[in-house]
């Protein structure tokens, strides 16, 4: 795999919560992977010169719902996946493959529940639409499943268990059951909260059951659509450990308040970003952007932390290797900086005062998935540029 350099960088922003700027203006990538973060090199297979413009890991959207490749069924949308990469999304974590046409969500089922988790994580394991990394085969929670059958999600490489449609105490100490076995195992235990979703069939969760089961994350806890109550929310904030997730698609209130009380608490690193699309709410492919730009500008917390919840936050919660730029991780970045038009004085300052970045590049496993500039941004006023590539002189 072809070695890369990208020299002249502005600003990098690291993902990682604890230190989330770095003063290195150059990063060398081999295999796919970054190796030297600073560096004094001045060769390699292809160069990049990010000419001034922030450098930060890839954006990873913790909340999608992936059906078929690039065609989402929920809003008969093609190359859904491609516009999210032009929103700098380099990996996303579904949330459940429930949106394919005709699903029996009245009428669960362990075996097809299982089929549709296999078929799914089968299926994005050997495309990946644009490059974009999609870790799908979640497995909805129904009553009925056996231990084997978590082991066979572990076999299968799937990393998350999710209960949404799972109807609470019909069994007495099953759901405790299946997150004990899923935890055993090394999968993500993840549940929607807040009010029934779009289905009409997915059960309301508040603090309660939250509290009761302890699931790793708590999805889109600002709603999914609807949220649960604010008093519901504070509890959960303060009972428990759980990763908080905001989503896009959620209620905007919501996300400001558990933002606040995160921040009162000193524990913003249990926070992570999601889309939770598409949905109801639609195809996003600015989602995650604009998620970070309110948090930024509305919800106190730092423009480089705001990436840093996009990012390495959600890998750690996600346990993915992705979302950080720091020796040894895979190589996926953006490129980006201020739109011309926009009154930050910088491209940190953009998502302080709630504006829009401009991407140039993304870049996923040391490879240029988005060249010169994004689609689904305005240009940034000024554009990173590629220097050499393999079988070219420098």
């Amino acid at each position: 795999m072809k070695s890369m350099l990208i020299h002249n960088i502005g600003t990098l922003v690291t993902g990682d919560l604890r230190k989330p700027l770095s003063s290195a203006q150059a990063l060398y990538v081999e295999e796919g992977r970054f190796t030297e973060v600073g560096t004094s090199r001045t060769d390699a297979d292809v160069i990049i010169n990010a000419n001034g413009l922030m450098v930060a890991p890839g954006l990873i959207d913790g909340h999608v719902h992936p059906t078929i490749g690039d065609f989402s069924a929920a809003q008969n949308a093609t190359s859904w996946v491609t516009h999210y990469l032009h929103g700098g999304v380099t990996r996303m974590v579904s949330a459940g493959e429930l949106h394919y046409p005709g699903l029996p969500f009245d009428k669960p089922d362990p075996e097809l529940y299982k089929g549709l988790a296999r078929l799914t994580k089968n299926c994005f394991d050997r495309e990946r639409p644009s490059g974009v990394k999609i870790d799908a085969g979640t497995l909805l929670l129904t009553p009925g499943l056996k231990e084997a059958d978590f082991d066979e999600m572990a076999a299968l490489g799937s990393k998350c268990v999710k209960f949404i449609f799972y109807p609470y105490g019909k069994i007495p100490g099953e759901d405790e059951q299946y997150v004990r076995w899923a935890r055993e195992r090394g999968l993500v235990v993840k549940i929607h909260s807040g009010g029934v979703s779009r289905s009409g069939v997915s059960v309301p969760a508040g603090a309660e059951l939250i509290l009761r089961l302890k699931p790793d994350i708590v999805g889109h806890i600002n709603g999914g659509p609807i949220p649960m109550a604010l008093r519901d929310m504070d509890r959960v904030v303060e009972e428990s450990a759980c990763w908080l997730e905001v989503v896009y698609a959620g209620n905007v209130k919501a996300a400001l308040h558990v933002t606040q009380k995160v921040l009162e608490r000193g524990a913003l690193e249990r926070l992570c970003l999601g889309t939770d699309t598409p949905s109801g709410t639609g195809i996003t492919p600015r989602g995650m952007l604009r998620t970070m730009a309110l948090l930024a500008s509305l919800g106190g917390v730092g423009p480089e932390e705001a990436i840093c919840l996009a990012t390495g936050n959600v890998a750690r919660a996600h346990r993915l290797e992705s979302g950080s730029i720091e020796p040894g991780r895979p190589a996926d970045l953006i490129i980006a900086g201020k739109i011309q038009g926009s009154q930050a004085r910088d491209e940190l300052d953009v998502l302080r005062i709630g504006d829009l970045l401009g991407i140039s590049m993304v870049v996923i496993d040391g490879r240029i998935v988005v060249r010169e500039r994004s689609l689904q941004t305005p240009p940034p006023e000024k554009k990173a540029f590629i220097e050499k590539e393999e079988g070219e002189r420098k």
